[in-house]
């Protein structure tokens, strides 16, 4: 059903997705410019801003924001097939670790070095960790059904 606890999970791992696009990623405070960083664009913050890099600079990091929207809400509705639901959102968990490696490890230091100064990050850096632990609670409840369901087959 789709009143469950684990599609309220999945509901809010695909709302912190979401909100990548609304908070930013990390801060980049220089002498001379500062970058605000987020998912779909680098913009320097000076009254005359321009957007620093180009599209496909950010490209895989837009598609994996986009998956991680996406694989939860398609989830939801695929209620009758617990089994698969659960594989769903085992692989939105893994989407999600990858998603904190890249702007973490690869973006935010590339930036790093391009700029010259360190990041301060902002609520955006930490949201895909959120998805990941609402993404393992609707994992515990799919579970919890799926052995729910095994016991009354067992009494039939």
């Amino acid at each position: 059903m789709i009143q469950r606890l684990q599609s309220v999970f999945m509901a809010l791992a695909s709302l912190s997705a979401i909100l990548l696009f609304i908070f930013h990623v990390a801060w980049f405070y220089g002498n001379e410019h500062t970058i605000a960083f987020f998912v779909f664009q680098l913009k320097e913050h000076l009254p005359a801003a321009q957007v620093l890099t180009g599209f496909t600079y950010l490209l895989p990091l837009i598609a994996l924001t986009l998956v991680l929207v996406i694989l939860p809400l398609f989830a939801i509705f695929k209620y009758k097939k617990l089994s698969f639901q659960y594989k769903l959102m085992r692989s939105n968990m893994l989407l999600s670790i990858v998603l904190t490696a890249v702007l973490l490890l690869y973006y935010a230091s590339d930036i790093s070095k391009m700029s010259g100064v360190e990041a301060s990050y902002e609520t955006g850096a930490f949201l895909p960790v959120i998805a990941l632990a609402f993404s393992y609670a609707a994992m515990h409840f799919i579970k919890k059904d799926i052995k729910l369901l095994r016991s009354v087959d067992r009494i039939r």
